[in-house]
């Protein structure tokens, strides 16, 4: 009621506090668990071989001791160098093709003046070239 008395302090008791979440562990977008919970490894068992890595034909890694690839014959080189038509007194042009007179080749009469597609830069006698075209010749 209006202008009466206030009424005497009731004693307020402590709201009781919450026990605090569990964290949830960080998300990972590939599925990993966070540090804390990972377990040690196994020790990897002996008598397994280890699986073959997809990169294993383009990287080898060799011990002392080991037996390397056998060297390739020459008999195997000279072979496929009969086959690749040579072009002699040659020259660069500005646009990197090469002019000369072939020899050995199927597509052209021997001796022929022929103009190749462009080659990489700095042809010289002695090389083995791949034109833009995919043709191959030697360069004498």
């Amino acid at each position: 009621s209006f202008g009466a008395k206030p009424a005497a302090p009731k004693k307020e008791e402590p709201a009781p506090v919450p026990a605090p979440a569990p964290k949830k562990p960080a998300f990972s977008m590939f599925g990993g668990k966070p540090a804390a919970e990972k377990k040690p490894a196994p020790a990897p068992v002996a008598s397994k071989p280890a699986p073959k890595s997809f990169f294993a034909s383009t990287l080898s890694i060799r011990k002392e001791g080991t037996a390397t690839r056998p060297p390739k014959k020459a008999v195997a080189a000279a072979a496929k160098d009969a086959d690749v038509p040579v072009l002699k007194n040659f020259v660069q042009n500005a646009d990197g093709s090469l002019t000369g007179n072939v020899f050995g080749s199927k597509s052209f009469r021997r001796g022929e003046k022929i103009t190749t597609s462009p080659v990489r830069r700095g042809a010289k006698p002695g090389m083995l070239v791949k034109t833009g075209s995919g043709s191959t010749y030697k360069l004498e």
